[in-house]
């Protein structure tokens, strides 16, 4: 299967609720807030879009929805959070008919597995799903690293075209600068090592700090190889508040961002709260640094 390039600046999108439903009115909205913003691509239903809250109705209608907004301005990636191979299958059948670019793939959590049980579970959901896939690679939520040897041998699959590393390691980050290629891409997955992933030649950013700041996050990834220094100082300027937002379990920090930017994004869904009053005071000085600014 072909390997077609994944735009760079890619938003890992939030879910906004009312009344403990997705708030499609406010979907929308934000829909257009990222074409209106150069917001190149979208990751819907990863972590940040509270995706494991979701049923697969909510989950297949929300793609839909987004779908048909920003098609095809938008590309988009869709994420099939699940610790069971056969699962992943069955929920990437959710979707079939819409022209989705790949789907993002997290290792098994809880349950874990061993080497051997990740290269059969990469391969096996290679080999039946019929869009290309990209890892997900982030211990902080799966309490296991992929080992770097896993990694090298599934970027041989054809339809295995990447991986999306949140491991916050810069070693990680450098290892797998060695194997990426025209066939397996590295995405940096990390807010705050933006500019290292984009000096490792990742092929893009899939932020969380987009979903408030897209323009500015675009900015910082567009103009990395045209003009360094403009890249470094969006960069600063906004280092300060995703070092905060990360205070409390994402995406707890970033909803609560957009909030104070006139999104009706204060709700979340069971187990996740509001942040702490300390965090959104925090949070609250960084925004208000960020918009006396402008």
């Amino acid at each position: 299967m072909g390997c077609d390039n994944i735009s760079k600046s890619i938003v890992a999108l939030i879910t906004p609720f009312k009344n403990n439903q997705i708030d499609f009115d406010e979907l929308k909205r934000i829909c257009k807030y990222h074409l209106e913003n150069q917001t190149d691509g979208l990751l819907l239903l990863g972590t940040t879009a509270e995706a494991e809250a979701l049923d697969d109705e909510e989950k297949k209608q929300l793609v839909n929805f987004v779908y048909k907004i920003v098609y095809p301005k938008i590309e988009l990636i869709v994420g099939i959070i699940d610790n069971v191979t056969d699962k992943v299958i069955e929920q990437s059948k959710l979707f079939d008919g819409l022209d989705i670019k790949a789907f993002l793939v997290i290792n098994p959590y809880y349950n874990k597995t061993n080497e051997s049980g990740l290269l059969k579970h990469f391969t096996y959901i290679a080999d039946n799903v019929v869009k290309p896939i990209i890892i997900y690679d982030v211990p902080k939520r799966t309490g296991m690293k992929i080992p770097f040897e896993v990694i090298r041998a599934l970027s041989y699959h054809q339809n295995i075209i990447g991986i999306k590393e949140a491991s916050s390691d810069i070693i990680d980050h450098l290892k797998l600068s060695t194997i990426a290629n025209e066939n397996f891409k590295l995405y940096g997955g990390d807010d705050s090592l933006m500019l290292i992933s984009l000096f490792l030649n990742s092929e893009g950013i899939i932020s969380v700090i987009g979903n408030a700041f897209a323009k500015e996050t675009s900015l910082i990834i567009h103009s990395f190889d045209k003009n360094v220094a403009i890249s470094k100082m969006m960069f600063y300027k906004l280092l300060p508040l995703i070092l905060q937002m990360y205070g409390e379990v994402s995406p707890i920090g970033i909803k609560y961002v957009m909030y104070l930017l006139g999104f009706n994004t204060l709700e979340y869904r069971r187990p996740l709260d509001e942040p702490s009053r300390q965090l959104k005071r925090k949070l609250e000085n960084e925004v208000l640094q960020l918009v006396s600014q402008d």
